[in-house]
């Protein structure tokens, strides 16, 4: 499905969409003060990391691509934008308040007049792809919860779970677990920095 090459992903920082609980899709909401200072917070995650990213890659809109620009701070690296890896087009879901539509969002049903989940996770896949064949290891890739979804729907898996903002995953290929063919850490940062084993993806049930 995706080349068998480790890479890091992380959720951008908490936008004025995430605040006030409705559905932002495509529309280009911007980050709070409070996502400006968790982006800031993640950057002492990134610089205390033993292999740290190569390169950035991120989504073309404002809330992933500024928050990729806060990290990149303590990096330094290349910053690429792709518009693959952009949250699902919600449709008539976009402004919608969660408590409407979540539900169905998170048992994919196709938002009215917006994208399939179906062309979703082939959009993502295509755009996690292309980063992985081309970018030097490890690609840091700066999304949407709706993105770190889908890296389940890829496998054919359901990821239910919210992610949180500036929340630094890792995946490392392991070609011998199925359905979901890789092992994920993530890390905290409070008190100290610790990288824990994620089991989001392994909970995950069969579509």
């Amino acid at each position: 499905m995706l080349p068998a090459k480790p890479f890091y992903m992380i959720r951008h920082g908490e936008t004025e969409a995430n605040r006030d609980c409705i559905m932002a899709g495509h529309t280009d909401s911007p980050l709070t003060d409070t996502g400006r200072k968790q982006a800031r917070k993640v950057q002492g995650v990134v610089k205390a990391l033993d292999i740290k990213p190569r390169v950035i890659v991120h989504s073309n809109l404002s809330r992933a691509r500024d928050t990729a620009t806060i990290i990149n701070e303590v990096l330094n690296v290349p910053m690429h934008e792709n518009p693959d890896l952009a949250e699902l087009f919600a449709g008539d879901w976009e402004g919608v308040p969660y408590e409407e539509c979540l539900d169905a969002f998170t048992s994919h049903d196709t938002p009215p007049n917006g994208e399939s989940f179906e062309a979703f996770f082939n959009r993502v896949r295509q755009g996690i792809k292309k980063t992985l064949e081309v970018f030097e290891e490890p690609p840091l890739i700066v999304v949407h919860g709706g993105v770190m979804r889908a890296m389940g729907g890829i496998y054919s898996i359901s990821v239910p779970s919210i992610f949180r903002n500036c929340h630094l995953y890792e995946f490392r290929p392991s070609p011998e677990k199925l359905p979901f063919p890789w092992n994920v850490s993530s890390y905290e940062n409070s008190p100290e920095i610790v990288r824990v084993k994620e089991e989001t993806y392994d909970n995950s049930e069969q579509l």
